[in-house]
C-alpha cells in the first residue's frame, strides 16, 4: 500500500522572497496611498469643501508614509529579500511624500 503512506518530505509553497520590513513598508505606503486617493476623491465629490476630517486623514497618511520610509530603508539591512521588492517600497514611500507636498504646495 504505497499510495497510502504519506511523504515525509515537507513542501514549501513559498521561499523567504520578501524581507519583513519590506513587507511592512510596502502596506504602510499603500495605505498611505489610498487614503491620499480618498481624500483627493472627497475633495472632488465636494467640490473643494472637504470636512475637517480630511486634514487628520493627510496628517495620517504623511506618518504612514515616513513610517514606510523608515521600514523600507531599514529592509536593506536583512539579508533575506528580494532587492526589487526593497526598491519598490522605497520608491512607494517616496512617492506617498511627494505626492503630499505638491498637494501642500497647491
Amino acid at each position: 500500500m504505497k499510495f497510502l503512506k504519506r511523504r515525509k518530505k515537507g513542501y514549501r509553497f513559498a521561499d523567504d522572497l520578501v524581507a519583513s520590513d519590506t513587507i511592512i513598508s510596502l502596506v504602510s505606503g499603500g495605505l498611505g496611498l489610498a487614503i491620499i486617493i480618498a481624500v483627493l476623491i472627497m475633495a472632488i465629490m465636494t467640490q473643494g469643501k472637504t470636512p475637517e476630517a480630511a486634514g487628520t486623514m493627510i496628517i495620517i497618511s504623511a506618518l504612514l508614509a515616513i513610517n514606510g520610509l523608515f521600514f523600507a530603508i531599514t529592509s536593506y539591512k536583512q539579508e533575506a529579500g528580494n532587492t526589487n521588492t526593497k526598491r519598490m517600497s522605497v520608491i512607494l514611500a517616496l512617492g506617498d511624500l511627494l505626492l503630499l507636498f505638491v498637494m501642500w504646495l497647491l
